[in-house]
């Protein structure tokens, strides 16, 4: 019995390995996918083998193979995206990003009968929007956000943005320049109206913000991070877009900081305040920033950054224009010569009237081919 019994072990042992093509134990991306499997479909999970190919597409296959789904691909992301395939076209199941919804499957795992290998169209799969994170998920915990970030992998998402946690940065930013953690905690907004003071829009609405939820977030966004990447994500982080708390006018008089008009409604106790990226101040404060938060959450050379979103540039001159786009991009590449920078475009479309099309040629013409990304969000 026990001879059988290694026989069998072998032959099992044997067929994972001729499978995967491996002989050194799973990779960090098979490991990753497999969490991931165990999280959605534990049912099945023991009956899945994820194996790690060298392609250099994204790409997936699947098969059934001694009664296993085998499920291939270049990386984590591509093998979540191939599980998801799998569900919604074998099992007839859709996989919502809520985590209290329970995936339910069918009894017995479905066969593939026939191989298949799906290629991605595109290589950058971004995805939310900015408002999104006051819309919807200020109060989520990290059972939420890890639901969630299971849904984006097995929708194929590898560039999400990653905006939580950033005030446990601006906070170290702005102590250095004098300001107190009461002043810093009032410039900040309440959790859910923070988007729009990232964009700046308005300052103090609705807060001081609580040192516990700042220092929670910060907290939640390494592990946000952490799950992002293992699943082969590139999260956009965010860079210094020139909004300051108004106490900097004081302390740098001498500094290119204009007040921003007031934004839809809000009283005048609100409106935020722009530092010129042309003036020197404004490299000093990227690099700060950047710097931090590389230390905190590290980086993927991709960064977030709007400096008018539906906000009145200082100048319309398509000199100053370029001047302030130059300024901004190189103060993020001095940090991270890798940097690209990523906007909304969705400006050129809401003030129209401003962005002609000379003015947005000289806006985007002045940072250097390759090194920005614009979302249609329209």
């Amino acid at each position: 019995m026990k001879a059988i019994r290694a026989t069998v072990i072998i032959a099992i042992s044997v067929w994972i390995l001729q499978a995967c093509n491996l002989c050194c134990g799973p990779t960090p991306d098979e490991r990753a996918a497999a969490g991931l499997a165990g999280r959605i479909v534990p049912q099945y999970a023991g009956d899945i083998v994820f194996c790690q190919t060298e392609d250099s597409l994204d790409v997936f296959e699947l098969s059934t193979e001694q009664g296993r789904l085998v499920i291939r691909g270049n990386n984590a992301n591509s093998m979540a995206t191939g599980l998801n395939h799998y569900l919604k076209n074998f099992c007839d199941v859709t996989v919502s990003w809520y985590a209290t919804d329970r995936v339910q499957c069918p009894d017995e795992m479905p066969v593939v009968a026939a191989p298949v290998r799906v290629e991605a169209r595109t290589g950058n799969r971004f995805f939310l929007n900015y408002c999104t994170f006051g819309y919807t998920m200020p109060w989520w915990k990290w059972e939420d956000w890890e639901r969630f970030i299971d849904w984006m992998a097995l929708n194929g998402v590898n560039m999400p943005l990653a905006n939580t946690g950033q005030e446990a940065i601006w906070q170290k930013v702005w102590r250095r320049h004098g300001l107190t953690d009461e002043q810093i905690r009032a410039y900040f907004t309440g959790p859910a109206h923070l988007p729009w003071h990232r964009m700046s829009n308005i300052d103090h609405f609705g807060g001081p913000l609580p040192q516990n939820w700042i220092d929670a977030q910060a907290r939640l966004q390494k592990k946000i991070l952490k799950r992002e990447r293992e699943l082969n994500m590139k999260p956009v982080l965010s860079a210094f877009n020139g909004h300051v708390p108004e106490q900097l006018k004081d302390i740098y008089p001498d500094a290119d900081i204009t007040d921003i008009p007031r934004w839809s409604s809000f009283p005048k106790e609100n409106l935020c305040h722009f530092l010129s990226p042309t003036d020197s101040l404004f490299a000093r404060i990227q690099r700060e920033f950047m710097t931090e938060q590389e230390r905190i959450f590290g980086t993927d050379h991709i960064y977030g950054v709007d400096l008018f979103n539906e906000v009145e540039a200082p100048s319309w001159d398509p000199e100053t224009l370029a001047a302030i786009s130059k300024g901004a991009y190189e103060s993020m590449a001095a940090v991270d010569p890798e940097a690209v920078w990523l906007q909304m475009s969705w400006m050129f479309y809401y003030d129209s009237r401003h962005w002609t099309p000379e003015n947005i040629r000289a806006y985007l013409g002045a940072v250097p081919q390759g090194k920005v990304m614009m979302l249609d969000y329209y």
